[in-house]
């Protein structure tokens, strides 16, 4: 049996069309999760890092270590933004060295016991969308 090249080129453009959809899909969640981190960002983080993230926020001055700027955790990186380790440092399982102790919350426990409480994957999307929201926001 002879497959014709019409059959082939109509397979192989239903590949791309799938992988582009899928691709696309993805993009199009992390900008959600990057615009619902955005929210959780002003309300959680803003207060030490500040609005810019620039670690200069309204409760700055009362830390023993002045916040982190946000935007540079790529330079500091080599210019790799490092999406796991910003995970582990928001929801705690990566400690924050040199606050005097952890003045920095443990944000997936807060996310928790926050009020009416949460499941572990509602927590876990959050700092998501906080680490996703981060990402948007690097100095190149």
């Amino acid at each position: 049996m002879r497959t014709s090249s019409t059959t082939i080129t109509a397979a192989a453009a239903i590949v791309v069309l799938l992988f582009a959809s899928s691709a696309f899909g993805q993009a199009g969640q992390q900008t959600a999760a990057a615009k619902s981190g955005s929210g959780l960002y002003v309300n959680y983080c803003g207060s030490c890092h500040g609005p810019n993230a620039k670690g200069d926020g309204p409760m700055a001055a009362a830390l023993t270590k002045k916040p982190a700027d946000l935007t540079l955790i790529a330079k500091r990186n080599g210019g790799k933004y490092p999406t796991d380790l910003v995970f582990r440092t928001i929801d705690g399982r990566n400690a924050v060295l040199g606050h005097g102790g952890q003045e920095m919350p443990i944000w997936g426990n807060a996310f928790l016991r926050a009020e009416g409480g949460a499941t572990v994957e509602q927590a876990r999307a959050r700092v998501d969308a906080l680490v996703a929201y981060l990402a948007t926001i690097q100095q190149k």
